[in-house]
């Protein structure tokens, strides 16, 4: 069964499944995105803040499926936000994945950092206070760079990743080119549906990462919820495409990631869950977001203290120096 597509506001369409490539480890991504394009995916989720564009372009080049077919997604990292350096950002993508220009282009954080002192630091430290070095710069800056890469050519498409209603409205102001995508975190505990029901209303189509859950914080995630395998059971699917497919049903553009050919292949099969199962899904919500990067200090999404963000950074900081005091005494 060919997976449907949505159509951008910038005319172009995207398929609403695609493979997601954050956190595949060294020389899983190449065989991965390979294993998926051969298997039917048309759609690759990438970015240059996880420093494997290089394989994803060699996964790319393997499959075989043509340039034309694919659509293809990398994001704008927060050391590169400053106009000046954005062109810079998206050649280094374009090297890396072998191409001449990318289906979408977003910005990955609505927060900027110091440029490092090579392309790939990308957490790049203050010398003064050991935090990691965040700067000032206004988004409608570094939307308008992004704009004049879709003039030239090398963008298609351009959108928004982990941006607020009050940080896409404010870009609304000046933007000239208006989003057309905002990649956020979304799962069955953290479905976000009255901010996911408003961008759609707005025409901005919404993408989900870390939809089966996020593994890295040591949290309960949905794909392991016992409701979730209930419905699974029921169907004879698995709990992953349970999940993929009620996203799917939402209108979501969902980035399921795996290294598996087996699940990949297994991911991309679309069916209709019925209401019930939509029901159940829906009574899974915790309002629970897991990925929130505290130790910039920045309130990001409007729901932490400063006591809290303070602490954060606070704790980060500590957990660097014990870190550089255990290197140092293995040396010694």
């Amino acid at each position: 069964m060919a997976v449907k597509s949505l159509t951008l506001n910038s005319g172009y369409t995207i398929p609403i499944i695609g493979l997601g490539t954050w956190q595949s480890k060294p020389n899983e991504v190449a065989r991965a995105v390979e294993s998926a394009l051969k298997s039917g995916y048309r759609h690759i989720d990438a970015a240059a803040c996880y420093d494997n564009e290089d394989e994803v372009g060699r996964g790319i080049k393997a499959s075989g499926v043509d340039r034309s077919e694919i659509f293809i997604t990398s994001k704008l990292w927060n050391t590169h936000h400053k106009p000046e350096d954005v062109e810079e950002a998206v050649d280094a993508t374009l090297k890396d994945l072998q191409l001449d220009y990318l289906d979408l282009y977003l910005i990955h954080w609505p927060v900027a950092f110091k440029k490092g002192a090579t392309y790939k630091d990308r957490f790049p430290v203050n010398p003064e206070n050991e935090q990691i070095h965040v700067i000032d710069v206004p988004i409608e800056d570094t939307w308008r760079a992004m704009e004049a890469l879709v003039q030239k050519g090398k963008i298609r498409s351009i959108g928004v990743s982990n941006f607020t209603r009050e940080k896409i409205e404010q870009l609304w102001k000046t933007a000239t080119i208006k989003p057309a995508v905002n990649q956020i975190e979304i799962h069955p505990y953290f479905q976000q549906s009255s901010f996911v029901k408003w961008m759609q209303d707005n025409g901005i189509v919404v993408e989900a990462y870390s939809p089966l859950g996020n593994n890295i914080y040591g949290l309960p995630r949905g794909v392991d919820d016992p409701k979730i395998h209930e419905i699974a059971t029921r169907l004879g699917k698995q709990p992953a495409q349970v999940i993929i497919n009620w996203a799917v049903q939402r209108n979501i553009v969902v980035l399921p990631k795996s290294v598996t050919p087996e699940r990949i292949a297994a991911n991309l099969e679309t069916f209709e869950l019925p209401q019930d199962a939509m029901d159940q899904i829906s009574s899974l919500d915790r309002n629970h977001r897991y990925n929130f990067p505290a130790r910039l200090g920045v309130n990001i999404f409007g729901e932490k203290t400063e006591d809290e963000l303070r602490k954060a950074v606070e704790d980060w900081k500590a957990a660097q120096r014990k870190l550089k005091e255990e290197a140092a005494a293995s040396k010694s």
